[in-house]
């Protein structure tokens, strides 16, 4: 879907990119949460998502790039920026989704299945916990909205917990905040992706950044959480009554179909694997 964005108009986009979505069958070992045929991850963070200090790979790419090498079936767009703080963030995702925007970021959001949110860390020089973790929820509710406004579809946004830095101060605080996103996870948004079960003896000299190793540790952590949380989440979100290979939300909407008949049009042939399943 995204070299289909890069060369036409968002709303021709979006036509042509649904017209041809079958129905929602897994893509690989991932499900197909907004029906489009692909698999899109989007994560978004500070250095630790671009994969500062990952000599392994050039001094980029960290945890998320060894999921891309595993998920080759997916695409897992890595939107790292070293120093991000949340009130940054806000603004980014509010002009990502706006009439306008043509930008990496608006894309790789129309497109995404899941969203995942690995930001909190920097704002510790600037204020509170408390306030960090009301920015996340206000992210993960405009990305929520945004793009549901946008396509019809809903990703669903996941705040991860934090790996926990090992210098001065900025331990504790980022454990406080830890403490703060495990608790508002959610059945709508989830907060359960736990990279602070990473050791911080896997940390380089920097105490803030992981070694390749532990760059490795929180891609393990993650590609486990696609392969079991993930689903979990999907299957309980995402309804398939009939179990016609398409997602009763998307039914009546998207395709025209009986949510509660595999075979609406009555030719033999399930919803999901047929080419007109409304007749």
């Amino acid at each position: 879907m995204n070299s289909i964005l890069k060369i036409c108009s968002l709303t021709a986009c979006l036509l042509s990119a649904y017209e041809y979505a079958a129905a929602c069958p897994d893509i690989g070992r991932l499900p197909d949460v907004n029906c489009d045929g692909s698999a899109t991850i989007v994560v978004i963070g500070d250095s630790l998502v671009s994969g500062t200090g990952d000599t392994k790979n050039g001094g980029k790419g960290g945890y998320v790039l060894r999921t891309q090498e595993y998920f080759t079936e997916a695409t897992v767009a890595n939107h790292g920026e070293p120093g991000l703080r949340t009130p940054t963030l806000i603004k980014q995702v509010r002009k990502a989704l706006s009439n306008t925007s043509t930008t990496a970021l608006t894309q790789d959001l129309i497109a995404a299945d899941l969203v995942v949110l690995d930001v909190g860390r920097n704002d510790r020089w600037f204020g509170l916990p408390i306030t960090t973790i009301r920015n996340l929820k206000r992210v993960r509710t405009m990305i929520g909205e945004g793009v549901t406004k946008i396509t019809g579809n809903t990703p669903l946004v996941v705040t991860a917990v934090l790996m926990y830095p090992n210098r001065g101060s900025q331990g504790p605080w980022v454990k406080e905040l830890d403490n703060l996103i495990a608790d508002s996870d959610s059945e709508q948004y989830p907060a359960d992706i736990r990279f602070d079960k990473v050791s911080k003896k896997l940390l380089s000299s920097d105490n803030i950044h992981p070694t390749p190793k532990g760059y490795a540790a929180m891609a393990e952590v993650f590609i486990k959480y696609l392969l079991k949380d993930y689903r979990a989440h999907i299957d309980n979100l995402r309804k398939d009554s009939d179990n016609d290979g398409i997602f009763d939300i998307y039914e009546r909407a998207k395709f025209g179909t009986d949510p509660a008949n595999p075979d609406t049009d009555g030719d033999g042939m399930k919803d999901g694997i047929d080419p007109s399943p409304a007749g």
